[in-house]
């Protein structure tokens, strides 16, 4: 087990590692480590960030030749910058056994749906990509009453869900243009 100082200073290169790669400007233009890093650990971790930079830079040449557009960082848009607004909303199953399918929302690229069973529910709601697959709950994803998933996913119609007791259900949330 690390000692405190040992903790401190593996956290301490973490947080650099990870403002590197998501400063790289940042750390390419510093050319002096900031105050309490080590100087050889600085320059190991610029010459690592130009290299990724670099590794990057090839994968997004590579793809525009393929005749592609690179996916990453477009013209300075952040891919997870948060939406203004989300959509919200619940789907109640009152019909025991039944797969229910969450409305018609499009899901923004980068972003999630988040599925959570009720507080209130009385039993698991079993979720699934098919009304049939939903109903066997051999296939069916379970969600405990108050646990939530995630999903990348295109629409949220692609959610069905289903309820062993009546009047359970899910409450669903996306972030929206």
């Amino acid at each position: 087990m690390p000692t405190k100082g040992q903790a401190v200073g593996i956290g301490v290169g973490s947080a650099l590692v990870t403002y590197l790669i998501t400063h790289p400007r940042v750390a390419k233009a510093a050319e002096n480590p900031p105050a309490g890093v080590d100087p050889e650990l600085w320059v190991l971790l610029v010459t690592q960030n130009q290299q990724i930079n670099d590794l990057i830079g090839s994968i997004d040449n590579l793809i525009t030749q393929l005749g592609a557009q690179p996916s990453g960082n477009q013209a300075g848009q952040d891919p997870f910058a948060n939406k203004p607004k989300w959509t919200v909303g619940q789907v109640i199953c009152n019909v025991i056994n039944r797969g229910f399918q969450l409305p018609p929302i499009p899901i923004p690229k980068n972003k999630q749906l988040v599925v959570k069973a009720l507080p209130g529910n009385g039993n698991w709601v079993w979720l699934a990509s098919l009304q049939a697959d939903s109903q066997n709950i051999g296939l069916a994803y379970p969600l405990l009453p108050q646990e939530a998933v995630g999903l990348f996913i295109q629409n949220a119609n692609q959610v069905w869900v289903m309820a062993l007791a009546l009047n359970d259900g899910v409450a669903f949330m996306v972030e929206q243009e």
